[in-house]
């Protein structure tokens, strides 16, 4: 009898449905760098959580399982898994590793990490290296709200900024010859996914070694094409970013996007030789930009 009412508990407790997870990581795919990402929230961020690969369904209802579930907060990882997880209004949204994001249609409920290091980072560097006036290309719709920022921190420093707008890749030729010694110190290159593409990257490098214009890129890759430094968003910073919106979501405090402002900083020393541009110093380097 004993054995009896044993086995008919345990039947009754595999039927109830599993405990709710507190955070949902909705994931846009597999690939090495949002697999890694994801970790890191698993690990970091939440001990009670849920992840869902999107590419692993062939129609998978987010709203419907946030319905489910009931999550206190949803953490989309890529831009596929932001494109669905902007359809939920009554559970904040926290994103990262997304690059197609246009701040300004996004819903109050969500806010997020971006991928590019904080402007005034940048106007400080900008600063130690004496590069007063700045040329960037960028699309408005992608990434106009850091350039805003990136307005203001340029003004408290000094910088001047000088902005071009894209709506394609096609008009990147035409915006690259207005940059040149008599208007820019300086090609400022950002994560703008109209801005920067594997046809365009290269014509940017063009024109700086044509006007002996230093490039200040946001990724290592690009020193190997002749850029003068490269801030580098870690994956790391990005992820203690990532924890602290989520902590502060749930008290309605994590809206808008926050950029870090901690990053990689990487030198190009024959360049810097070539263009007879001082490199500052490692001590003044971690201060502008300081990497644990």
């Amino acid at each position: 009898m004993r054995y009896l009412i044993l086995s008919i508990t345990a039947l009754l407790l595999a039927a109830l449905p599993a405990a709710a997870a507190d955070v949902l990581i909705v994931q846009s795919n597999h690939s090495s760098a949002l697999d890694q990402m994801t970790r890191i929230v698993q690990n970091d961020c939440s001990s009670n959580h849920r992840t869902l690969v999107l590419s692993d369904y062939a129609d998978a209802d987010i709203a419907r399982l946030v319905r489910e579930e009931r999550p206190s907060v949803v953490v989309a990882i890529g831009d596929r898994a932001l494109a669905e997880a902007r359809k939920i209004r009554r559970v904040p949204v926290v994103y990262g590793m997304t690059l197609n994001t246009s701040e300004e249609i996004l819903a109050d409920n969500v806010s997020g990490v971006g991928m590019a290091v904080s402007p005034d980072s940048y106007m400080k560097l900008f600063s130690a290296l004496k590069l007063r006036r700045i040329g960037v290309i960028h699309d408005r719709m992608k990434t106009g709200a850091y350039m805003n920022r990136a307005r203001a921190a340029a003004q408290r420093i000094g910088i001047e900024l000088v902005i071009l707008q894209v709506r394609s890749a096609k008009e990147i030729p035409q915006k690259l010859s207005g940059l040149n010694r008599k208007t820019v110190d300086a090609i400022w290159l950002i994560p703008d996914t109209t801005a920067i593409t594997p046809e365009t990257v290269d014509s940017y490098f063009t024109v700086a070694q044509e006007n002996d214009l230093p490039v200040i890129g946001f990724s290592p890759a690009y020193l190997s094409k002749g850029a003068l430094a490269s801030v580098e968003l870690t994956r790391q910073e990005l992820g203690k970013q990532l924890c602290d919106k989520i902590k502060k979501s749930r008290s309605d405090k994590g809206s808008g996007t926050t950029d870090p402002a901690r990053g990689k900083l990487l030198f190009n020393d024959s360049v810097a030789r070539r263009l007879g541009i001082g490199i500052p110093t490692s001590r003044i380097a971690t201060e502008l930009l300081p990497d644990e």
